[in-house]
């Protein structure tokens, strides 16, 4: 029997403000009227992963 050790992954959209979502087009859409006076940056979370602590660290990393 082969099993694979594949992880769901999914794409979030985030802002230098914490803010995230998981809609590409949302995120093009708030990036359009400057709604958070940057624009998004993406990140593969794992599914199950806690996103708010994933772009938190990320933007940690970003910061130092």
């Amino acid at each position: 029997m082969n099993e694979t050790n594949e992880t769901t992954m999914q794409t979030v959209y985030y802002w230098q403000d914490g803010y995230w979502i998981t809609d590409q087009e949302e995120a093009e859409l708030l990036d359009s009227i400057n709604a958070f006076g940057s624009e998004h940056t993406m990140l593969e979370v794992p599914a199950g992963e806690d996103i708010q602590e994933a772009v938190n660290e990320q933007l940690i990393k970003r910061a130092a």
